[in-house]
């Protein structure tokens, strides 16, 4: 039996280096993805350019349309989805990361996180087409006829939108990935104006999630799989994220 498999593992990796590269799509999410920086675009996609027998091309896009066009088949998949974004799109074992979404609030501001109740008597921002998780998402959905109270942005700058309605007072809360924005305000200079004021308890996997369609997607897949578990096990990540300033966990 041995004497068939080698050879038709040959000839999946063979078929997979043959193929065109990758084309995914996703946000503005450094130091995820920077796609404004060519140098340095973004730890996520230097690994997958690393990992690959092929680097991905890769398209920013507001994540909802990212997600529609790798749905469609007009790009073959997405950096950073969520399982429970992953509708109509395949998955593979391994995350390509791990996510702690957290609140900030003003440096002068003494709420903090409590749970979802403690939202109530807050105004928040969020982004459209995003989860949250299932607990975070239902209180969401029930509040989202309030718009002073549930604040949801859309289209291109997302996060440098809302960190603004927050040092203008328009919102009180913003519930972000941690380190996107902390990157953000590392880099303008606006971490003492800032604050970290509590998480949601568990941290999210992410995927690259890709098209059913694509051809030979499940050694795509498995491609995928193997990289990146290969990756953590020759610690790899480490110093990739710290090039980025980020401290790898």
């Amino acid at each position: 039996m041995l004497r068939f498999a080698v050879p038709a593992l040959l000839l999946c990796t063979a078929l997979i280096a043959s193929a065109e590269p990758l084309r995914l799509a996703g946000d503005d999410w450094c130091p995820y993805i920077c796609p404004d920086n060519p140098d340095k675009p973004g730890y996520l996609l230097e690994a997958l350019s690393r990992i690959l027998s092929q680097a991905p091309a890769f398209e920013p896009l507001p994540w909802p349309r990212a997600l529609q066009m790798a749905r469609e088949g007009l790009v073959d998949g997405v950096v950073g989805a969520y399982p429970e974004e992953s509708d109509d799109l395949v998955i593979g074992r391994e995350p390509i990361g791990w996510v702690t979404m957290r609140f900030y609030t003003r440096a002068d501001s003494p709420w903090h996180y409590q749970g979802p109740a403690s939202l109530d008597d807050q105004s928040i921002g969020l982004a459209q087409g995003y989860s949250y998780g299932a607990e975070l998402d239902a209180w969401r959905d029930s509040h989202l006829d309030d718009h002073e109270q549930v604040q949801v942005l859309s289209g291109e700058r997302v996060l440098e939108r809302n960190i603004q309605k927050l040092l203008l007072g328009r919102i009180s809360v913003l519930l972000e990935d941690s380190q996107i924005v902390e990157h953000y305000l590392q880099r303008h200079r606006l971490s003492g104006q800032i604050r970290a004021a509590g998480q949601l308890a568990d941290k999210r996997p992410m995927y690259v999630a890709l098209n059913p369609r694509l051809e030979s997607v499940r050694e795509r897949l498995d491609e995928l799989d193997d990289g990146l578990r290969e990756f953590r096990r020759g610690d790899q990540w480490k110093p990739l994220m710290q090039g980025y300033g980020v401290a790898a966990e």
